[in-house]
């Protein structure tokens, strides 16, 4: 199994390099590898301070992570934090923000990257953000005796660690210090395991977003777009959504704002074939021109978190698809949200959709139903919209949780 995992890992990373001369990810994949260890040398050589070690995989991931590292610098200043991605979506981010003192990508998962890495870095803890469980760092952090932990982690029965070729990766599973997970079935899966150094915190992406309705927005083109008629705001959209959306918005009087996953013009050049409405996008029309139009594509990167804000319902994308996106984006303004029927993965869907502030859809038809019963029953509308919003307020608190916790560690 070990020699099985090496060999994907490796072929994974030589993939990714051929094909970075015409993808544009796989691209920042492996440039931003190159050189990787001669630049965490240079920057740490100098460096006297303790670190703290805070992997995430993505942007996704980082968003989740992100309370608990502003916590950590807040109440640990004596600590520098080297934050690590492995996608380029997180790590443009990271950049972008500049929350952590260092921030690199993370070296390919064998055991002499995770010797080298361990010793620049030499951290005096990791925290590993929801999922990436990398063999040979979890092997060489046991080894130093480092402690790591695992926070906002969901685990399931039909993970790989957990079958009969899983052993090896449930042994250095195992020696983790702490497990901070989302729901009670990840606890119990564990200690069925004899893991018992875990804890219930939650989510910490609920802590992230609740900050969000506080936040000032305004924005003169979206506000002239909709000029205060009702609108369905569909987020991290994919192609597989907007062939479902194009059919709504052709058969009926709504305005649409249109957020996808893949900004560029090709992710949404059927939509804007098929759709018989006046389709604009963002960076292209003028205030006065979105007056006009009714559907606004949102071709900019980092507004879809405020633009939620001026729903009267959300659509989130990929439920057609590997999985549903962000749904605490929309729900913490208090608005209805539907999505497709791949969700069985994210334990917040589930929650709004036994609550009854999100519905699930299969098929035009049934998107149809659910977005006209909404739209057409303003009591309805309103309770479902603070149903949501009731969600994600009811589950803050992870943050503190954890932050508790390593008060006693990192003193």
């Amino acid at each position: 199994m070990l020699l099985l995992y090496s060999i994907g890992i490796r072929l994974y990373h030589l993939a990714a390099a051929l094909a970075s001369p015409f993808n544009d990810k796989a691209k920042a994949f492996t440039e931003g590898r190159k050189g990787l260890f001669q630049r965490v040398q240079q920057e740490l050589k100098n460096e006297t301070a303790k670190h703290i070690w805070f992997h995430c995989s993505s942007y996704g991931e980082y968003e989740q992570g992100k309370p608990v590292l502003q916590q950590i610098k807040k109440q640990f200043p004596e600590y520098k934090i080297a934050l690590t991605f492995f996608s380029p979506s997180g790590y443009k981010q990271g950049i972008k923000e500049n929350l952590a003192d260092y921030i690199f990508y993370l070296p390919c998962d064998s055991s002499n990257n995770a010797r080298q890495w361990l010793d620049y870095i030499n951290p005096h803890m990791a925290i590993f953000v929801k999922y990436d469980f990398w063999f040979h760092y979890m092997k060489e952090l046991n080894k130093r005796s480092i402690p790591f932990i695992y926070i906002s982690a969901i685990f399931r029965i039909d993970q790989f660690f957990f079958k009969w070729y899983g052993g090896a990766f449930l042994k250095e599973l195992k020696k983790a210090t702490r497990f901070f997970v989302q729901n009670k079935s990840s606890l119990n899966i564990l200690k069925q395991e004899g893991i018992t150094q875990v804890e219930v915190s939650g989510d910490t992406r609920f802590d992230r977003v609740i900050q969000l309705p506080e936040l000032a927005f305004t924005d003169e083109k979206i506000e002239s777009f909709i000029a205060e008629k009702r609108v369905i705001v569909a987020g991290s959209t994919w192609p597989e959504d907007h062939k479902l959306l194009t059919a709504y918005c052709n058969s009926e009087e709504i305005k649409l704002i249109l957020v996808p996953h893949e900004i560029h013009e090709s992710s949404f050049k059927d939509f804007v074939s098929a759709c018989k409405k006046n389709v604009m996008c963002y960076s292209k029309a003028s205030q006065e021109e979105l007056i006009k139009a009714d559907v606004l594509i949102i071709d900019k990167i980092g507004m879809l978190s405020k633009i939620y804000r001026f729903a009267t319902i959300t659509y989130i994308g990929g439920g057609f698809g590997k999985g549903i996106h962000n749904t605490l984006e929309a729900a913490v303004y208090g608005k209805p949200v539907i999505f497709g029927p791949n969700y069985q993965k994210f334990e917040e869907a589930k929650q709004l959709i036994e609550s009854g502030g999100a519905f699930t859809i299969n098929n035009f038809i049934e998107m149809k139903t659910v977005f006209d019963d909404l739209l057409n029953n303003n009591r309805k509308l309103a309770q479902a919209g603070e149903i949501s919003q009731n969600v994600v307020k009811s589950n803050a608190g992870a943050t503190s949780i954890i932050a508790n916790w390593l008060q006693n560690q990192l003193q």
